[in-house]
C-alpha cells in the first residue's frame, strides 16, 4: 500500500494543461500589450516632431503688420495702404490688374483730346471698347454739327490732358468677375504755344461705367491690337465730384522761353530774348518744337478728308 505510485489519470492532465495554457495566454497578453505600447509611444514622438516642425516652419509667418488708410485731401478718396519697407511686392489678381488697365485705357482715350491723337489711337480706343449704347454719345461729341465739339473749341495749339486719381472696381468678390469701375480724373488744359496747365474743372470728375467681355467680338486687326480681350463698356456716364480741385500740374517751359535762356546763356551780356548770335538766322516756324500747324484739320489722318467729320467713318460695334 505504501510503496505504490500514484498514477496519472485524464482529469489530473486536463488540470495540467489548463494551466499551462494559462500561463502562455498571461505571457502572451503582456507581449502584446508591451508591443501596442511601444507603438503608441513611437507614434506620439512622430507626432510631437512633425508639430515642432511645423511651428519652426510657420511661426516666421506670424507678424504684426500695420495698415495706414489715407485720405485724399482733394477728392477724399480712402486707401488702404500696407506699411512695408519692400513696395515692389504689391499683391494684386491677373483680373483686377487687367480690368484696371482696360478702364484706365478706355477713360484716357474717351477724355483726353489731342489734334495729333484724336484720329489715331485714341478715336480707334475708343470706339474699339465702346459699346452700341456709348459709341453714339462719343461721335456726337466730334460731330461737325457740334459747335462746342472739342477739334472748335481747342484748335491745334491745346489739348485736353487727364490725370486718374482713383479705380474702384465694382461687382467682383467671391469668384464672381467685375461688372462695373468708379474712376475718379481731372482734367487740365495744356497750351502748346506757352507750356501752360489751367485746370478745366473746378472739382474733379467721377465717371461711372459697366463693362463686360465679348471674346468672339468681330474687330479688325488695328482694333483687336488695341482691345486683345474684348473689352467692352456698355453703360458710361460722367458726373462732377463734389470734392475740391487738384492742384494744377506745373507748368513746362514753351520752346520760345527755351530758345531764350539758351540765347541768354550764350551770351551774358545781352539784355532779353531777342538777342542773337552774330550771322544767325532766326529759326523758321516749322523747326520750333511743339508747334502744330494752325488748321486743326491739318493734324487729321491721311484717310480722312479735311472738310468731313471724323466721326462719320467710325463703325459702331
Amino acid at each position: 500500500m505504501f510503496g505504490s505510485k500514484k498514477t496519472s489519470s485524464p482529469q489530473i492532465d486536463q488540470a495540467v494543461a489548463q494551466a499551462v495554457n494559462y500561463e502562455l495566454t498571461v505571457a502572451d497578453i503582456a507581449r502584446r500589450s508591451q508591443r501596442r505600447a511601444w507603438l503608441v509611444a513611437w507614434c506620439a514622438i512622430v507626432m510631437s516632431l512633425i508639430l515642432a516642425g511645423g511651428y519652426f516652419v510657420f511661426l516666421p509667418l506670424k507678424e504684426k503688420v500695420p495698415y495706414l488708410v489715407m485720405a485724399d485731401p482733394y477728392t477724399g478718396t480712402a486707401t488702404v495702404a500696407r506699411l512695408q519697407g519692400n513696395f515692389g511686392k504689391n499683391s494684386i489678381t491677373t483680373q483686377e490688374a487687367v480690368n484696371k488697365s482696360n478702364v484706365s485705357q478706355f477713360v484716357l482715350a474717351r477724355e483726353s483730346y489731342d489734334s495729333g491723337l484724336i484720329g489715331d489711337r485714341n478715336w480707334y480706343t475708343v470706339f474699339s471698347m465702346a459699346g452700341e449704347r456709348v459709341a453714339p454719345a462719343y461721335r456726337a461729341i466730334y460731330s461737325s454739327k457740334n459747335p462746342q465739339r472739342p477739334s472748335a473749341v481747342y484748335g491745334a495749339t491745346k489739348a485736353v490732358h487727364v490725370r486718374i486719381v482713383s479705380i474702384h472696381l465694382l461687382g467682383g468678390g467671391g469668384g464672381k468677375p467685375y461688372t462695373g469701375a468708379t474712376v475718379r480724373f481731372q482734367r487740365s488744359l495744356y497750351d502748346k504755344t506757352t507750356g501752360q496747365f489751367t485746370l478745366l474743372d473746378r472739382t474733379g470728375k467721377i465717371a461711372t461705367l459697366e463693362f463686360s467681355y465679348k471674346p468672339n467680338l468681330k474687330l479688325s486687326e488695328r482694333d483687336r491690337l488695341l482691345n486683345p480681350l474684348g473689352f467692352q463698356v456698355t453703360e458710361y456716364r460722367v458726373e462732377n465730384d463734389f470734392a475740391e480741385a487738384l492742384p494744377p500740374e506745373p507748368a513746362f517751359p514753351s520752346p520760345d522761353e527755351l530758345r531764350q535762356r539758351l540765347q541768354q546763356s550764350v551770351q551774358p551780356g545781352a539784355e532779353g530774348g531777342d538777342a542773337m548770335t552774330p550771322g544767325a538766322s532766326p529759326p523758321s516756324a516749322s523747326a520750333v518744337d511743339g508747334q502744330m500747324p494752325a488748321n486743326p484739320d491739318g493734324a487729321l489722318p491721311a484717310n480722312v478728308p479735311a472738310e468731313a467729320d471724323p466721326a462719320d467713318g467710325a463703325n459702331i460695334r
